[in-house]
């Protein structure tokens, strides 16, 4: 019953600024030099009065403008003055942007993995199945369970509910003694299991170890005659690095920025770690004048995508480059995270936002 009650008032507050910087201050209180020390020099670690200053500017920085504390470095925060800071949709008051575009039943449909998959099931282009949280081990299930196996014997395990890539997996069903103990592992907080994505070359060449995939958001607008027109909103290419299967960005993974007209990356890489990059660590493909294959199938997929939820007016769209069938949906994210499409550049994107809301 508390745990019910817990739940609930979660949903009513997370997308509330002041929870979000609270809840984030309460639990990176301790944590505030180990983060410093990922951006600043041992030499400034040392530095008393440094150290005193910056710690009260980040700080000030969360809660006037929402900055979590890796922001305050990625974005350049440091001596910049409050126009600048100002402009950026910060990790404290993304997700306040959310109920202005998108209608409640929306984000929870969306939140969803497999009730995504359900959706958009022709656009994901591969066989997805699901085990329910505490799910029973019934013969029908197993079987299940253990024929898709047996169809794919690599495979993606990933919770229902996720994000950054967290907890994304490639299992067997050769990892467990049997399938009734895979099925318990899984059973145990809910599992949606995927046929594994074969990356097709021409994405392969930038990192083989990843399934790359583009992150394209759209938002559905008003054109001049009131009619609902779809715009790009600074899609990108993320990338794994090194033998890393997860491609996010929050994952240790690098972004570029891509030119949506024509499907170009125009921007040196980036990871969350405040590096740049112009070209792949591992493959050493230059980012800049990389052209993304059969881009216009790509963005009419999330056209197409966007507008079987037309009240739902802002959403980012992952895609990956199947060997056997082209562009295929990833997952929806009706509550996609901002950070990369800013990082990136270094150039805050709040304004042109509210711009396009004012449109909706």
């Amino acid at each position: 019953m508390l745990r019910n009650l817990r739940r609930k008032i979660y949903k009513k507050i997370r997308f509330k600024s002041w929870y979000r910087k609270a809840y984030y201050y309460h639990r990176k209180e301790h944590e505030m030099d180990e983060i410093i020390a990922k951006y600043k020099t041992p030499e400034e670690m040392q530095d008393k009065k440094y150290m005193r200053k910056l710690r009260r500017d980040m700080i000030r920085s969360l809660f006037k403008y929402g900055s979590y504390y890796s922001e305050y470095f990625l974005f350049g925060y440091e001596g910049k003055d409050a126009e600048y800071r100002n402009s950026f949709i910060t990790e404290g008051i993304r997700l306040s942007y959310y109920p202005r575009m998108n209608q409640r039943k929306n984000t929870d449909l969306l939140e969803n993995k497999y009730r995504t998959y359900k959706k958009f099931q022709d656009m994901y282009k591969r066989e997805i199945i699901r085990v329910k949280k505490n799910e029973e081990p019934t013969e029908e299930n197993l079987k299940k369970l253990e024929e898709f196996a047996e169809r794919h014997k690599t495979y993606v395990v990933k919770p229902v509910y996720a994000a950054f890539g967290n907890s994304v997996r490639t299992e067997t069903l050769s990892m467990y003694e049997s399938v009734e103990e895979a099925h318990k592992r899984y059973r145990k907080y809910g599992a949606v299991i995927e046929e594994l994505i074969e990356q097709g070359e021409e994405m392969a060449r930038i990192h083989a170890g990843s399934v790359n995939t583009l992150r394209i958001p759209t938002a559905i607008i008003k054109d001049e005659n009131g009619d609902p027109k779809i715009q790009l909103f600074h899609p990108s290419l993320r990338m794994g690095r090194g033998d890393s299967f997860v491609d996010n960005f929050s994952a240790g993974g690098v972004s570029a920025l891509i030119d949506p007209e024509t499907g170009v990356i125009y921007t040196d890489g980036a990871d969350k770690k405040g590096h740049s990059f112009e070209c792949h660590p591992d493959s050493g493909i230059r980012f800049k004048g990389f052209q993304i294959p059969q881009w216009d199938e790509a963005v009419a997929m999330v056209k197409e995508a966007a507008m079987m939820i037309p009240d739902n007016h802002y959403c980012g769209w992952d895609l990956a480059y199947s060997a056997q069938h082209g562009w295929c949906m990833v997952e929806a994210n009706c509550t996609a995270q901002m950070g990369a499409m800013q990082m990136v550049t270094k150039e805050g994107r709040k304004a042109e936002l509210e711009a396009l809301i004012a449109q909706m």
